[in-house]
This record gives structure tokens, sequence and C-alpha cells, in this order.
């Protein structure tokens, strides 16, 4: 009744490429998400630390 609906398979050789596109930009987010924390530490560690004495 609502097959009309779902989107057809692609072909083998379309979903492989499509598959290669979407790993590499998943690991392209994995390595930003992976390098932010040491990107943000070098940033930090070259201005002076502002330190509070209580």
């Amino acid at each position: 009744m609502f097959l009309g609906a779902l989107p057809r398979r692609p072909d083998k050789a379309t979903a492989y490429k499509q598959l290669k596109r979407h790993l590499t930009i998943m690991g392209v987010w994995v390595a930003v998400i992976r390098a932010t924390p040491f990107v943000l530490r070098y940033l930090a560690n070259e201005k002076e630390e502002l330190k509070l004495e209580l």
C-alpha cells in the first residue's frame, strides 16, 4: 500500500561509492573531534596563564 513511497535500492557500484564517501566524512569528523583537545591545549599554552590566588 505504501511501497510507492520507499526509495529504490541503488546498484552496488553506486552504493559502494556512497558508502566510501560517508565513511570518509565520518573519519574526518572523528579526526577533528580527536584533535580538538590538542589544538586547544596548544593555543592555551601559548598565552600567559591567569592564576587566581585566594
